[in-house]
């Protein structure tokens, strides 16, 4: 890496002072030359007004013209006026004064201060185009009336000496910013195994030991009179802080910590600093310096990053078992055909709930529903179509029923639904509506119809089992009395189907 001197520094900095100089000698019309330099411009100047003029009168457009004449008056201090004057020597356009600038003017030349163009359209002249400037800057200047060299030589003379004088000041205190430090203290603190930077004021690099050096991979000579800020590193995004620790240690005269601090490196990705910076104070307790402490944690970020990454596999691995489980806990609980709750799972849930609602008086309902004449529905159209038929039974119970109630596949066409809370009457009304539904739909072209049994915890079940048994003799009630109807379970019922079935 190229090292660049102090004495460098220092004369390119000479230079671009004189270059700077000459430049606002320049601005200023002290520079030799300014009469040639003013003339280029109002040719060129005139060049282009001349040829928006004569588009404005190839397109007979009044407005544009006298727009275009006003407009460069107003916009250029040097023009004083400007006009266009017909062949036969009436103006066609003009601004106010120019009768009273152009009065000086030559008959048929143009001189510095009035320049007449000639219009030309289709290859014949249309009119002039007449401008009129203020006069131009002379070699001798126009209010000490001597030569504009004489007044270049005095205001570098004068300006030169005080920017020289300035920039000099300034520049001797970096010179060699290494002789701040003692050489006792140089080595001690080179021995340590964390970076050390020291800044002066200016946050500018007064010593840089040993270990930081490996570590930004640089020699002192090309960190020394550097900005700390301006080697490359940046805070660490995820951190609160917006500024480097060494700036805040100034900016508040009081020690920073814990400050990350990263600095990319190539290929081997970026290295991470521990940060402390502490205040130099004088004796009026103002701070003209910080310590900067660098320790570099980027190997113990790499092992606890390793160590998250670990713990987010494990974390990863255990929620995937935990769907695996759920999963596999649906697929046990549900029918795969009509993916309601089977028999397993109805039973499982059915006690828990038909225990909690005795102990608790509460009303518990169940609902026993039957396909009517299913088993001529597949030997008329096969088992597909009977697939189809059992699928549309279920949908439309779990249509009309609550969310809070179960929906099961008893077996075969036959299905239960529990529902807790609800009285028989609420019962034998969404049993109602579950028929009507059933009645009203056609599946594949076959429209059937379903037998209900409905019954309640009121009407004496001891147990979960006892509670869909009386509503399964409700529903062999409906079906040995005409199907397609929902009849509520009542005491005796048991005897009368024993009869029938006799």
């Amino acid at each position: 890496m190229l090292s660049i001197t102090p004495a460098v520094r220092l004369s390119v900095g000479l230079v671009i002072l004189t270059i700077s100089l000459l430049i606002l000698a320049q601005a200023l019309g002290l520079a030799p030359g300014v009469e040639r330099q003013q003339l280029d411009v109002r040719k060129r100047l005139a060049e282009t007004l001349a040829s928006q003029v004569s588009v404005a009168i190839t397109r007979g457009d009044e407005l544009l013209l006298q727009y275009l004449l006003e407009s460069s008056v107003e916009r250029n201090p040097e023009i004083l006026s400007a006009a266009v004057r017909h062949n036969n020597g009436n103006l066609v356009a003009k601004t106010k004064t120019h009768e009273k600038e152009w009065a000086g003017a030559e008959a048929n030349e143009s001189t510095p201060t009035h320049i007449r163009f000639p219009v030309m359209i289709n290859g014949a002249k249309r009119a002039d185009f007449e401008i009129s400037f203020e006069p131009l800057l002379h070699d001798r200047h126009p209010i000490f009336g001597v030569p504009t060299f004489v007044l270049l030589l005095i205001f570098i003379a004068l300006s030169g000496f005080l920017g020289f004088w300035f920039y000099i000041k300034r520049a001797l205190k970096h010179l060699d910013p290494s002789a701040v430090v003692p050489a006792r203290v140089r080595n001690a603190l080179n021995i340590l195994a964390e970076g050390v930077l020291i800044l002066d004021r200016r946050e500018q690099i007064v010593l840089a030991n040993t270990a930081l050096l490996e570590n930004l991979r640089r020699t002192e000579d090309n960190l020394l009179g550097k900005k700390a800020s301006n080697l490359g590193w940046f805070v660490d995004p995820k951190s609160d802080d917006v500024q480097y620790p060494w700036i805040r240690a100034l900016a508040e005269g009081a020690k920073q910590t814990g400050a990350r601090v990263l600095l990319p490196s190539g290929s081997e990705g970026e290295k991470i600093f521990h940060v402390n910076a502490v205040p130099i104070l004088d004796p009026k307790g103002q701070a003209q310096g910080t310590i900067a402490v660098f320790e570099d944690i980027t190997e113990l970020e790499g092992k606890n990053r390793l160590l998250e990454d670990m713990v987010q596999q494990l974390a990863a691995s255990r929620a995937a078992i935990e769907t695996k489980n759920k999963e596999l806990t649906y697929l046990a609980t549900r029918d795969p055909l009509t993916n309601c709750f089977n028999r397993r799972a109805l039973y499982e849930h059915l006690n828990g709930k038909f225990d909690g609602a005795r102990a608790s008086d509460t009303e518990f309902s169940c609902i026993m529903a039957d396909i009517d004449f299913f088993k001529k529905v597949n030997d008329t159209y096969g088992h597909a179509v009977g697939d189809e038929v059992i699928k549309m039974a279920a949908n439309s119970l779990r249509e009309v029923v609550r969310d809070m109630d179960m929906v099961a596949r008893f077996g075969g066409e036959e299905f239960c639904v529990i529902l807790p809370g609800a009285p028989i009457e609420q019962a034998q009304l969404i049993a109602e509506r579950c028929r009507e539904k059933i009645a009203a739909q056609v599946t594949n072209g076959v429209r059937v119809t379903g037998s209900f049994g409905v019954t309640s915890i009121r009407m004496g079940a001891s147990s979960a089992n006892q509670l869909i048994q009386q509503a399964d003799e409700a529903l062999y009630y409906s079906k040995q009395h005409g199907r397609n109807q929902v009849t509520r379970w009542a005491p005796g019922m048991e005897s009368l189907i024993a009869e029938t079935q006799h």
